[in-house]
């Protein structure tokens, strides 16, 4: 169930710390221990596991587990010599902007159905132009390409993009149930040509967005039609992101065949799989270098400026800035953090504790809000009615937000107690700072910037962020905001998870993507 929105500065504090309640002041389970959230001393009961209901799940199934295979499997008194899992409060999390709760195991990406889908439908999908193909049909070949063609063409397509066979005989066939997710829909700004293709095959802009909106996407496009191309889950899974454009290029090969009916060898065919490959694909993301050893579509790849995209609650909330800010900050999250980092570059269990920070117990939200109504009410900002940024508009959202959330701390120690390491701290107080800046002026370098001199004034009032090494990209962020050199500079949008000094640690990229989504819900 999705919570009211929060709209204000008064009722983020009030989800706040609601949640705080919820995780520290109700029993959970069988720990009993009701906090008043604002204490500065706390008694550790020492409940162990018994205190969490997923714990005593798994350590159930584990000991089955353990007795079928006859081979150990889970068993939590393992864990630390012995000194078991819960000498703390095993506390639960109430997702941002929602009244879930749940456990932290929850909130693990194995465990997790939606983060997996997440993941698996920005992987699985790919964006191809129609129109240097029909170029190619009607110039190379003769061929007429009308609205029924186009709608014969994608009826044939829909058929062929699960992995049916089209030309040839004695093909192999994927089962349908086993690729029921596959599915190919066009997009176009040609509202005449929109209006004559079938209703099942097209994506409505006009219908899917804001009138604003829709009148910017169609004004950039013209008359111009794409194909928004998902492929089978299961084909990305088994393979990788860098499978997506291979495998939707040969179906689209095959049905362009079938659906003019074309000769399989004539040459035109290689110019329809070029601009299938590559002239008219627009990828999820890029391919990283050999010393990351990624194909496209994958996460190290994903620019942040596409993730702000990808996430698409402007449609529903358009008035709040904040909420639309706070929600690609959970996906961003999750997916550089729990996946990337935590997965492909790391593997283990603890990237998740960088995330859930960000996305649960609404603390970030409470920060954006109250961040947020100090930059309109100081400058007289709103939506569509931005400040251009300058250093003194930085400098004061940057100082006042990185109070805010040092304050925060201190009035509710039960947010210290969840947030347990300073770069979690760090992170939540900065993405929050950085994005109202950015929400304020408009500009996600702005936003960036008031970013970084937040964490100078946490590291000054803290001694230190976070561990190690964490604060490195901080430290010399700064003097990267405003340059463009190739390997330094760029604007917030086109950075991302292999962009320079990013790449080294945890707490940060979905940060930066939620500043960037600041500057285009602030304008």
């Amino acid at each position: 169930m999705v919570a009211e929105n929060f709209n204000n500065e008064v009722t983020a504090k009030k989800h706040f710390i609601t949640a705080m309640e919820v995780k520290y002041g109700k029993e959970w389970g069988s720990n009993k221990q009701a906090d008043d959230i604002q204490q500065t001393t706390a008694k550790y009961l020492r409940l162990g596991t018994a205190q969490n209901p997923r714990k005593m799940e798994m350590a159930k199934i584990g000991a089955e587990i353990t007795k079928k295979r006859g081979l150990q499997a889970y068993d939590p008194l393992l864990h630390l010599a012995g000194i078991p899992l819960g000498q703390r409060q095993l506390t639960p999390y109430t997702l941002g902007g929602t009244d879930i709760v749940c456990d932290g195991d929850d909130l693990h990406y194995v465990n997790n159905a939606a983060m997996q889908q997440e993941w698996d439908d920005i992987r699985r999908t790919c964006v191809v132009g129609l129109d240097l193909a029909h170029e190619t049909l009607e110039k190379r070949l003769g061929k007429e390409v009308t609205p029924e063609s186009i709608n014969y063409y994608l009826e044939v397509l829909n058929h062929a993009m699960p992995g049916a066979a089209i030309v040839q005989e004695h093909m192999v066939e994927t089962h349908p149930a086993m690729v029921d997710d596959c599915y190919v829909k066009v997009f176009t700004g040609d509202d005449a040509l929109k209006d004559e293709l079938d209703p099942q095959f097209v994506i409505d802009i006009d219908k899917m967005f804001r009138p604003d909106h829709a009148a910017q996407i169609k004004a950039s496009m013209g008359k111009s039609s794409f194909q928004a191309v998902h492929i089978p889950t299961v084909v990305s899974r088994t393979a990788d992101g860098g499978q997506t454009s291979r495998w939707m290029a040969m179906q689209v090969g095959m049905s362009f065949i079938s659906a003019y009916h074309m000769c399989a060898g004539e040459a035109a065919v290689a110019d329809l799989a070029f601009t299938a490959k590559h002239a008219g694909l627009v990828e999820m993301s890029e391919m990283l270098p050999a010393r990351r050893a990624r194909g496209p579509n994958e996460p190290g790849g994903l620019s942040f400026g596409h993730m702000c995209d990808i996430v698409q609650t402007s449609r529903k909330f358009r008035d709040d800035p904040c909420k639309i800010a706070l929600e690609t900050c959970a996906a961003a999250m999750m997916l550089y953090d729990q996946i990337w980092l935590g997965g492909y570059m790391s593997g283990g269990v603890g990237f998740t504790m960088y995330a859930t920070s960000a996305y649960t117990n609404n603390t970030v939200d409470d920060n954006l809000y109250a961040d947020t109504e100090y930059g309109w009410d100081t400058y007289g900002t709103s939506i569509g009615n931005c400040k251009e940024p300058t250093i003194d508009i930085i400098r004061d959202m940057g100082t006042w937000g990185a109070l805010y959330g040092l304050e925060l701390y201190e009035n509710y120690p039960t947010a210290l107690e969840d947030h347990f390491g300073g770069s979690q701290r760090a992170t939540v107080i900065a993405t929050a700072t950085g994005a109202a800046c950015a929400i304020t002026t408009g500009n996600s370098n702005a936003g960036l910037s008031a970013w970084y001199l937040s964490m100078y004034l946490h590291k000054e009032a803290h001694g230190r962020l976070g561990f190690f090494g964490y604060d490195l990209q901080d430290q010399c962020g700064a003097t990267n905001v405003f340059s463009y050199q190739s390997d330094e500079g760029l604007l917030a949008e086109m950075r991302g998870a292999n962009y320079p000094n990013y790449a080294m640690n945890v707490g940060h990229q979905g940060g930066y993507t939620t500043v960037c989504t600041g500057g285009y819900t602030g304008r």
